[in-house]
């Protein structure tokens, strides 16, 4: 019995307090809770939001431990000021504290707030597994792109998912609310604590899309602080709020699984970035230990390759022309996007070829999953279906992954589509199974 089964109960409870809320922006109580996952298993990082005036009138504190009742531990975070670039100047203190010495695979609970203005609920999550593990059964990952505010219709069943315990990790890949800086920010704030029911339990990681681009991605980059930045080349960027830590290209391990974050924007915004970030997506490949986490998986929003529409030939091409090459040599199981307000799973590729297998791919896997549902809706496909094409549908939904043990993953799409009356109903899945990790020109039959 997974033991996160036995804990759904309990996160039932406290996840229920926490579900859609309308926030009152004008108090200092935390709101926009969300985790993200430290620099190693043995960490979890949370951030939340206070009114303005918090860094000076407001302590960083979180309480957590093992029960809900015996929050005995106590760490201090830090405070930052952000101010949105609109009209209003409206500002927001955002608080970034990490949870330490957790031990792996255990079942926490935390409050984050303090004393003078007052205390978030009580929240719980399971820490990281060790690296190079698969806790004592799957690791379960939520994967979609391109999720709003308003018409987001993947997040009652996501939320659900969360709730049951089916999910060990979020993963965002880009587009966030529609946009997180329209009404002089506070859509942000909206979808910030939209996804609290979710974020607030389960580690939830992220890249930015080109929706993230107003005031050079202030909104991302202040509300996403806590992601494990990691670049010791580029360990900062800076936005229209100032200097930050780099969380625009990142990577970190969950169990056996290493993650790498690219900004694929960078080729569209950041000329001077390029280099910078493919040589810390290189030196990162190059250190990956494949006896410890044998699967490596690298997200960003724009697809490198994709069949719906123009879309898929010069922005595509340019952010393939900067990444392909590296995830063939160093042996990159699969790339997952958004962008496209689709879905479509591909087989391996390189070079525009395909074997069309799921059974030791000699490339990488590329899947696009944009469909969670915002303002801009469906993007259908004005294309004939190539080859290297395994499903694809413009339907409303989300991805789920599941990865077994070191050669066998799973994949799904689960359509919650309110035009097509199709809910929660799963429309695509494969196993993809990998026996031999290395690099793929040095792998059999390569």
């Amino acid at each position: 019995l997974h033991k996160r089964t036995m804990f759904r109960l309990l996160l039932g409870a406290t996840l229920g307090a926490s579900s859609l809320v309308a926030a009152d922006y004008t108090i200092y109580v935390p709101n926009q809770v969300h985790l993200a996952l430290g620099h190693d298993a043995s960490s979890m990082s949370v951030q939340w939001s206070t009114a303005d005036g918090g860094s000076d009138t407001l302590d960083s504190t979180v309480r957590y431990g093992l029960s809900p009742t015996a929050l005995t531990e106590i760490v201090q975070g830090e405070s930052h000021l952000f101010k949105d670039g609109g009209d209003d100047g409206y500002t927001q203190t955002h608080h970034v504290a990490t949870m330490t010495d957790l031990e792996p695979s255990t079942n926490y609970w935390y409050k984050v707030g303090d004393e003078l203005a007052g205390w978030s609920d009580v929240f719980s999550f399971t820490s990281a597994p060790d690296t190079g593990t698969s806790l004592d059964g799957p690791l379960r990952f939520g994967v979609w792109g391109d999720m709003g505010t308003y018409n987001s219709q993947i997040l009652s069943a996501v939320q659900t998912e969360v709730q049951e315990g089916n999910f060990d990790m979020i993963l965002h890949v880009g587009d966030f609310a529609y946009n997180m800086d329209n009404d002089n920010g506070h859509n942000g704030d909206d979808f910030m604590n939209h996804i609290q029911s979710m974020a607030a339990h389960v580690p939830y990681m992220v890249d930015p899309g080109n929706h993230e681009v107003a005031y050079d991605f202030s909104h991302y980059t202040e509300r996403f602080r806590n992601m494990p930045a990691n670049s010791e080349d580029q360990p900062t960027v800076t936005t229209g709020n100032g200097e930050a830590p780099n969380n625009w290209f990142y990577s970190h391990d969950f169990g056996n699984v290493h993650f790498v974050a690219i900004s694929t924007e960078i080729y569209f915004d950041y000329p001077d970035l390029i280099s910078v970030q493919e040589a810390f997506v290189e030196a990162d490949l190059m250190k990956v230990d494949r006896e410890k986490t044998p699967w490596v998986i690298v997200h960003g929003h724009r697809p490198l390759y994709c069949s719906c529409d123009a879309d898929c030939d010069g922005a595509a091409t340019t952010v393939r022309n900067g990444m392909e090459e590296l995830f063939y040599k160093y042996g990159v199981d699969l790339y997952l996007c958004g962008h496209e307000h689709n879905y479509e799973r591909m087989y391996d590729v390189y070079n525009f070829t395909t074997t069309q297998s799921t059974v030791n791919p000699p490339a990488t896997t590329y899947i696009v999953t944009g469909d969670a549902g915002g303002p801009e809706e469906h993007e259908p496909f004005t294309r004939t279906k190539p080859d290297r094409a395994a499903f694809r549908t413009d339907a409303y939904g989300y991805s789920r992954m599941t990865v077994y043990n070191n050669t066998h993953l799973f994949w799904e799409q689960v359509e919650t589509d309110t035009d097509d009356k199709v809910q929660n109903e799963v429309i695509d899945s494969t196993w993809i199974i990998v026996e031999d990790h290395s690099p793929f020109s040095e792998r059999k039959g390569n």
